[in-house]
């Protein structure tokens, strides 16, 4: 039967040319482009999301810049608070003969608990201004807690753009909790080349914006504290993800090879830009710092091991370390990853005076430890090897930290807890860096004999009262064992009360430079000169640039040298006070106490152009013009004389100084 013809109603298929069916592709590309592209301008214009650049200008004062104090809001997605690094200021064109450090790192190059004068790049940089008094030394901190290699390796671009002559790394304790770290609860998984394209891409608003929903949503399934795990308000609680990391897992490596692969694109980038590069290795209490988790392996006999471990803690705490080294050894053989038994086996050897195999132990506890906050002797392996390929040169702080501890142990006379150095730790660091620098020769010439940096770093009292706090705070709560508790007792015949006024509210988040005028004007009242000249200079060494930080140190000066009869300072004193008129040739306190001393020096030439300036700037500062009409009035210009003392008069009628001033003119009122 012949198949019948098809209707002409049915719809043809129609041939699309070549190209038409090219077009037809690329709109079909194009659309999903277009609606990024979309999405991504109206978020901008709609104001969504930031840059927070490392760097920004300081208000009021468009030629200097300090580290942005948001800037870690770039990596934090789930913290309503972030870390902020030290407000290090400088000038954003580098003056010439400026030697500038950038330094980069966590908590402990921040400085933390005491922060600014207590950080090693400022140790150094006290050391460093001493041994080369004619070299100005810039310090900009960008280290900041709970950041890891991620952040380090993020910044390195905006680092190298300020022309630093030097970068100072101390890094590597954040790589499992610092912020997207491999175990961190601010994690964007475990495969490094992913979260770096993700720092790559942040800069746009659409990217934000996923990664803002991700994050409140993992904020709201996180609102319960994790099983096993008592409540905590510190940073550093918070951002533990994963408890239990055992060495050698599957975190640990990722953490390990984290740290490896952005170690090595770091110090790339800085040989490739020609930036000389410090790094340290890292280093942690070992000797008082008990492993926070001793967890054992798969497969161990837990029965049989918890017999010989205990056995052997029960020995040596009864007094008999020949008889706890066999058990604890065998508890240690019994399960290979259990943290405990080497930690007691290093207290073990101690007392035997075998002090090799007690480090060994030690460090072993330490590698062994499940709670990652310090980092692993594999790391400061791996700073040797990478600071060897790229050129950069290594400052062992290991070493020098165990230089300076008994037996070669890293412990409580340089940590205050687990990992942060103490005043002297931060100090032992510094010389550190400040040996290898002057042995390279890096800032040229020879350097003056400078005393270490314990001797010479600027920490106020306040500053020093507000760490303790900082780290009573840390210790009281998990993971922190009640007998690991650091409280603060304060002896008031010592320390004045308003010191911890002061530091109370400076970590309720009061500016620091009000405060610390604060604190030296009450030193100065209370004739606590020692410690006022310490808080003034640790005011200048913050805002060399302010006029006032100099002229207020050298009116303290100026009283001390008085007081003590040192006329051989008033040079020195002098001095002081021209830098002040070097950042403001009309700043009225430099030029009305030069223009006195000039005056009592019998320079009345040089006194009267101080002082001409300072009423020119100041026309009613009592001081000047008494000063400038004794001036007048000995240089037989009584009219003038006359004239400034009639205004004081005005000014204080019942001034007996002034009328006694104004007789002296031969003018009657």
């Amino acid at each position: 039967m012949p198949t019948p013809p098809e209707s002409s109603d049915a719809p043809s298929e129609v041939a699309l040319s070549p190209g038409r069916r090219r077009a037809f592709t690329a709109v079909l590309v194009l659309l999903p482009v277009l609606f990024f592209v979309l999405l991504e301008a109206g978020l901008r214009l709609g104001g969504y999301g930031e840059d927070y650049p490392l760097f920004v200008p300081v208000d009021g004062a468009d030629s200097l810049l300090v580290p942005n104090r948001e800037v870690a809001k770039r990596y934090f997605a789930t913290s309503a608070t972030v870390p902020t690094p030290n407000p290090d200021i400088f000038r954003s064109e580098k003056a010439e003969g400026t030697f500038r450090i950038l330094a980069q790192g966590g908590s402990s190059a921040a400085g933390y608990p005491f922060y600014r004068g207590a950080s090693f790049p400022q140790v150094l940089a006290t050391r460093l201004r001493l041994a080369y008094p004619g070299r100005e030394i810039e310090v900009v901190n960008t280290a900041m807690a709970a950041v890891n290699s991620y952040t380090l390796l993020d910044l390195a671009d905006e680092v190298i753009a300020q022309d630093p002559d030097v970068v100072v790394i101390y890094a590597g304790h954040n790589e499992f909790y610092g912020v997207l770290g491999a175990a961190s609860t601010e994690s964007l998984g475990r495969w490094p080349a992913l979260v770096r394209t993700y720092l790559r891409l942040r800069r746009f608003r659409t990217v934000q914006l996923v990664r803002g929903v991700v994050g409140s949503l993992a904020a709201l399934g996180s609102e319960r504290t994790p099983v096993g795990r008592p409540p905590s308000n510190t940073l550093m609680a918070r951002m533990i993800g994963e408890q239990n990391v055992p060495f050698g897992g599957e975190i640990y490596e990722a953490g390990r090879r984290q740290f490896e692969e952005n170690l090595d694109l770091l110090l790339a980038r800085y040989a490739e830009a020609g930036v000389p590069v410090y790094i340290s290795t890292l280093a942690s209490n070992e000797h008082d710092q008990r492993p926070f988790i001793s967890a054992l392996g798969e497969g161990t006999d837990s029965t049989a091991f918890v017999a010989a471990a205990q056995a052997g803690i029960d020995a040596y705490e009864g007094g008999r370390p020949a008889d706890a080294l066999p058990l604890l050894e065998q508890a240690t053989t019994l399960d290979t990853l259990a943290a405990d038994p080497h930690y007691v086996l290093g207290f073990v050897y101690e007392t035997l005076d075998r002090p090799d195999e007690a480090r060994a132990a030690f460090q072993r506890a330490r590698d062994l430890d499940a709670l990652r906050f310090r980092a692993p002797e594999a790391f400061s392996d791996f700073i040797r090897a990478a600071a060897a390929r790229h050129g950069a040169h290594l400052v062992d702080g290991e070493a020098a930290f165990r230089a300076a501890s008994p037996g070669g142990i890293v412990g409580r006379r340089l940590m205050l807890e687990h990992l942060h150095p103490n005043l002297t730790g931060y100090s032992v660091l510094a010389d550190a860096f400040f040996d290898a620098f002057v042995a390279d020769g890096l800032l040229g010439g020879t350097p003056e004999p400078t005393p270490p940096g314990r001797l010479v770093r600027l920490v106020t009292p306040m500053d020093s009262l507000a760490g303790r706090i900082r780290v009573a705070q840390l210790t009281a709560g998990w993971p922190f064992r009640p007998e690991e508790a650091q409280p603060v007792r304060l002896d008031t015949s010592r320390t004045p009360r308003y010191v911890a006024e002061l530091a109370q509210a400076v970590i309720a988040g009061s500016s620091w430079l009000p405060a610390a005028d604060s604190l030296a004007g009450l030193y100065e009242r209370d004739g606590r000169v020692r410690d006022a000249l310490v808080t003034r200079r640790a005011i200048l060494q913050g805002y060399p640039f302010l006029p006032g930080s100099w002229s207020r140190l050298a009116s303290l000066e100026l009283t001390r040298a008085q007081q003590s009869g040192q006329s051989d300072r008033l040079p020195y004193v002098a001095g002081l006070f021209q830098e002040a008129l070097a950042r403001d040739p009309d700043h009225v306190p430099a030029l009305a106490v030069l223009g006195a001393m000039a005056l009592q020096a019998g320079d009345r030439a040089a006194a009267m152009r101080f002082l001409e300036r300072a009423h020119a700037v100041a026309p009613d500062t009592p001081q000047v013009l008494y000063n400038l009409s004794g001036a007048y009035l000995q240089e037989g210009r009584r009219g003038e004389a006359a004239a400034l003392a009639e205004r004081l008069v005005q000014m204080q009628p019942d001034n007996p100084q002034y009328r006694a001033l104004l007789g002296g003119t031969g003018a009657t009122r």
